[in-house]
Parts: C-alpha cells; structure tokens; sequence
C-alpha cells in the first residue's frame, strides 16, 4: 500500500512538475522554437524528378490576412505586410516574377507595385493552404518556387506544394512582434501561433 501511494505520489509530482514547465515555456522563446524546429523535420512527399532539380523560378508569397485601417478602408494586416516586404526585398536581390496566392492578392499587388514592382500574376480564388497550392499549381507551370510565409506555417505550406508537384525553398517572414527573453507577452504571441499551427498539421 505503502508503495501504490509513493507511485501515485511521484506520478502526481512528474506530472505536474510537467505542466507548470510547459505553461512557463509558453511565455519564453522555448516552445516556438522548439515547434519550428520539429516542423523543420518533416518530411515533404515525394516529388517528379523535375521539380527536385530545377532552381526557383519564382516567388510564392501566401496571403497572411486583411485588416481595417482607422477610415473602415481594407488594409493588409501585419503578417501579411511582412510577407510583401519579404518578397520585396528578396525580388531586389534576385527579380523572379511574383505569384500572390489568396483572398489578401489585390491588396499585396498594390502594395508591391506602390514598392515599385511588377511582374506578379495573382490568384486570388484560394482560401486556405490546400487551395493556395492546388490553385497556383493550376495559374502556372512551376516547378520550383522560392515559398513566402512565416515559418510557423512554411511545413504545412510546403507539404501542401509538394502535393501538387512544386518543390519549395522557404523564404520565411517575420511575425509582427519578436520573441524576447524579457517580453513575456510577445512570445505567447507565437506561442499561440506555434500551438495553431500544431492543430492545423495533426488535422491533416
């Protein structure tokens, strides 16, 4: 009996002890690196030949969301904005045409060509990840693209392209805030973004 008690004694401490660490881990950089991490692991499925050893002959980039600026007007959100800005920045290093993927399309557009940028083809029909690739795959031959996101939602993504036959190479975009030892709130932000994108991949 003695022993039963100490097991469930001990079970109770691990157990809760486990907890407590995930909850603090929820407020540090921890946990959504760790999730980042694990989704770098993944294994995409398998692609044509063709796809594998082609290089990137354009830029991909996912819509994040649209919000309402102080006058009511529709306006990018910030995840979104800072997928444009990736993009803007990596067709500066490198011009490739520009693929915008989802509802948010128009106003990427008009934010990269107020940027001064051209050569983008929209598809603006898709509504979520699925759709995003399997709508993009039928806009446009692509074999191999140069993938803009955040790198929460890059795994999914990939997997979704790889799907439909285009191999990807991530060019991830940063979450409007960033993780900080020393900002609690900032990293439950991506904690909170880390744990969607968790359910999002085990629904697949």
């Amino acid at each position: 009996m003695v022993t039963l008690f100490r097991i469930i004694n001990i079970t109770f401490i691990l157990g809760s002890t486990s907890v407590i660490l995930v909850i603090i881990s929820l407020f540090t950089p921890l946990f959504s690196q760790a999730i980042v991490y694990i989704f770098s692991l993944l294994p995409l499925p398998d692609m044509p030949a063709a796809a594998m050893s082609s290089p990137p002959t354009a830029y991909v980039v996912l819509g994040g969301g649209l919000t309402n600026d102080h006058n009511n007007q529709i306006i990018l959100n910030r995840y979104s904005l800072n997928r444009a800005r990736t993009a803007a920045g990596a067709y500066h290093d490198l011009p490739l045409p520009i693929v915008l993927s989802g509802a948010e399309a128009p106003w990427l557009g008009q934010w990269l060509m107020e940027h001064g940028i051209d050569g983008l083809i929209s598809e603006n029909a898709s509504m979520n990840t699925c759709e995003n690739a399997r709508f993009t795959a039928k806009r446009i031959p692509l074999r191999h693209v140069y993938l803009i996101t955040d790198s929460y939602h890059m795994a999914r993504a990939r997997r979704q392209f790889a799907l439909n036959g285009i191999n990807s190479t991530p060019l991830p975009a940063p979450l409007p805030v960033r993780r900080d030892w020393m900002k609690p709130a900032h990293n439950l932000s991506h904690s909170r973004r880390a744990v969607y994108e968790v359910a999002a991949t085990c629904e697949m």
